[in-house]
């Protein structure tokens, strides 16, 4: 494989996320042009970007949109292909310009709007990445299941995340579904770090939460404050809804509650050894059922206990490893056993079984293994 096109769903500097990582440990001769959308108020690459072996371009195309007239437009076929031709001519000028219109490429896929342009293009190689069950979102329109449908009659390979989403997609038609998970840069969060400056204030022990703050139980988090009064709970990462965390009436009056927002992931292994038990106090609903978040592994790699709700079969799997909860009452109580019965040995072992490493190294493997 010389050329690789990866259609995205999130924009490349926005998070470090699955494809960040196995993009770039993918081997330097390959060449991969990293398609992202656009998204307000964030930095778009309308000319092309270049990391190495990898550009990233900015391309305005069809997406989830919150307001629902303009939402209500692209429910009309004629507005979907007027888009989708705008957003064809752009990709196939600069495909053409950083020279990755030959066929012998590969085109692989996450984000499901690109469905049927990307099911068009030459390729030797069509794949889908399902790092998310990406038809189940709020908002999600309900014309993009036939964008997804298109793009898996032509996919000959496709990677799963989860045994839950493994069930969806084949049932819309998905075949040769390898599952792989996410995973952690064992090096990067295993490496000890300095306390950092904000919170270094802090001298009771932190119970924290490190990822994005939509799929958070408040009620939960609410529960695990007021047993916990002699320990602060630090929750960090980006709010999707813009005012989430204000917005939580369950938060009101909570003396030991910090939100410190997003933190860049060249300093997030520092705030996470900084935790003395390390959560994820999901919701549990059919959103986070397929679920395998990279933070569980980046939590074991800073050799910290991980307590979880038992929202889905990743988590249900390894709960010799970590420790599980099954009901608000008892997530409290596993945060008591995890600080008395935590095995930091196991838990490194599950962080170096999903580093990031093997998971690219899989991945490429499995693409040339069907591109023969």
């Amino acid at each position: 494989m010389k050329h690789l096109i990866w259609f995205s769903e999130i924009k490349w500097d926005y998070m470090v996320t699955r494809k960040q990582q196995i993009l770039k440990r993918f081997p330097q001769d390959t060449k991969i042009l990293f398609i992202e959308p656009f998204v307000v108020g964030k930095q778009q690459n309308w000319f092309p970007r270049h990391y190495g072996n990898i550009t990233v371009l900015t391309i305005p195309f069809l997406k989830a949109i919150p307001q629902p007239l303009i939402a209500s437009l692209f429910n009309l076929r004629f507005i979907r292909w007027l888009f989708g031709m705008l957003g064809s001519l752009y990709f196939k000028f600069f495909s053409i310009l950083l020279g990755f219109s030959n066929r012998n490429r590969v085109i692989g896929l996450s984000s499901v709007f690109w469905g049927k342009i990307a099911a068009k293009q030459r390729a030797t190689i069509h794949f889908y990445d399902a790092n998310d069950a990406h038809l189940d979102f709020p908002g999600t329109p309900t014309w993009l299941e036939e964008y997804l449908k298109a793009y898996l009659t032509v996919a000959q390979l496709c990677f799963s995340v989860s045994p839950e989403i493994s069930e969806s997609i084949e049932s819309l038609g998905a075949r040769n579904i390898h599952l792989l998970g996410n995973g952690v840069d064992f090096d990067h969060f295993s490496t000890p770090q300095a306390r950092p400056d904000r919170l270094k204030n802090i001298t009771r022990p932190i119970l924290g939460y490190a990822g994005a703050m939509d799929w958070l139980d408040s009620a939960l988090i609410r529960e695990i404050c007021l047993a916990n009064s002699d320990h602060e709970i630090i929750l960090i990462g980006p709010e999707i809804r813009q005012g989430w965390f204000e917005n939580q009436s369950a938060f009101k009056g909570l003396g030991n509650l910090t939100y410190l927002g997003k933190v860049n992931y060249q300093d997030l292994p520092a705030y996470v050894q900084a935790f003395k038990i390390a959560l994820i106090p999901f919701v549990v609903d059919e959103l986070t059922k397929p679920l395998n978040p990279n933070k569980l592994y980046e939590y074991s790699a800073a050799g910290k206990p991980v307590v979880s709700m038992n929202y889905s079969s990743t988590i249900h799997n390894l709960r010799d490893v970590i420790f599980v909860g099954t009901s608000q009452h008892d997530f409290v109580e596993q945060i008591q056993r995890a600080d008395k019965e935590f095995k930091p040995e196991l838990s490194r072992q599950l962080a170096l079984d999903n580093s990031w490493n093997k998971i690219s190294v899989t991945m490429m493997a499995t693409i040339l293994s069907v591109e023969k």
